[in-house]
């Protein structure tokens, strides 16, 4: 781990506000010792599931020993409107974390699409463990084409992402748009969360109309997408001329969804006013943005 990658886990642990400031550092330094020993693979616990640190270079596990809930807000607020059941479609799955939090709402249905044939299998190795039924792992990508993509293929990576050439050092594998995977599996997403490394427009584009009928969105708006792709500003234009509010950060305890404006480290939240209504009927507060 590099000094910056270091400093910049410390800082989460110290000002995230719903894990203990000396557990959180201990923990993590508990994952230190780990990793220098190699005392992997672990088993680990994200809300009331079992979910495995198969090895030292998954970040997802580093944040999961040291924080829990690490979107506390965001993993909260997906249980809550789970309740009623739903489907959520859960892209960037990674080892499941959200896929996990999402499926102990039995009425829900969970669609994990994950593309990296190892990440993959980790993923439904962690769904199996939990005796999952409700959840379906798809190892694919998603985008604006049906066809295939070439992958960055690092191991246990949490930051893979689609490359355009072939530069040594990568994976193909299957690519869809949205669209399709939902009429052949007559399925359709009401809760969608997207972190995709920076191309989270090009899996919004291939909603195509379905994007409609989406209720509300977790999107990893962190500056990639920029690089890689379309900016920030052109992913808000698409989800608001649909009909989404947003971007919002959600305050679970205080029940309320605030302006983002970049104020969060949880991924930014769009919805519908149908989502709104029902969140103010139960008491929250919704700001109106502008």
């Amino acid at each position: 781990m590099g000094l910056h990658q270091f400093a910049n886990s410390l800082h989460q642990i110290v000002t995230n506000p719903h894990v203990p400031t000396g557990r959180g550092l201990v923990k993590h330094l508990g994952w230190q010792v780990r990793k220098a020993l190699n005392l992997f693979p672990f088993e680990q616990q994200v809300s009331s599931s079992r979910i495995v640190a198969a090895h030292k270079a998954c970040a997802v596990s580093a944040l999961i020993n040291s924080q829990g809930l690490y979107d506390y807000n965001n993993m909260r607020l997906l249980q809550w409107l789970l309740r009623a059941g739903g489907t959520f479609f859960d892209i960037g799955a990674n080892i499941g974390s959200y896929t996990l939090v999402a499926s102990e709402q039995g009425s829900a249905q969970v669609v994990a699409f994950e593309p990296h044939p190892t990440t993959a299998k980790l993923l439904s190795e962690n769904v199996r463990l939990n005796g999952r039924q409700n959840v379906m792992v798809c190892p694919m990508a998603l985008g604006r084409h049906d066809g295939t993509i070439r992958l960055t293929d690092q191991a246990g990576s949490s930051i893979n992402h689609s490359v355009v050439r072939d530069d040594g050092g990568t994976v193909e594998v299957p690519c869809g748009r949205v669209d399709t995977f939902c009429r052949t599996h007559g399925v359709v997403p009401e809760y969608v969360k997207v972190d995709v490394e920076g191309f989270e427009f090009d899996v919004l584009t291939g909603f195509g109309s379905l994007l409609r009928r989406v209720e509300l969105v977790l999107i990893e708006c962190n500056g990639l997408s920029e690089q890689r792709s379309v900016g920030v500003s052109t992913i808000h234009k698409l989800l608001t001329a649909d009909g989404m509010c947003g971007p919002y950060r959600c305050h679970f305890e205080k029940t309320t969804l605030l302006a983002h404006a970049g104020l969060s480290r949880e991924d930014a939240i769009y919805l519908r006013e149908t989502v709104s209504t029902r969140l103010q009927a139960n008491g929250w507060l919704v700001e109106r943005l502008g």
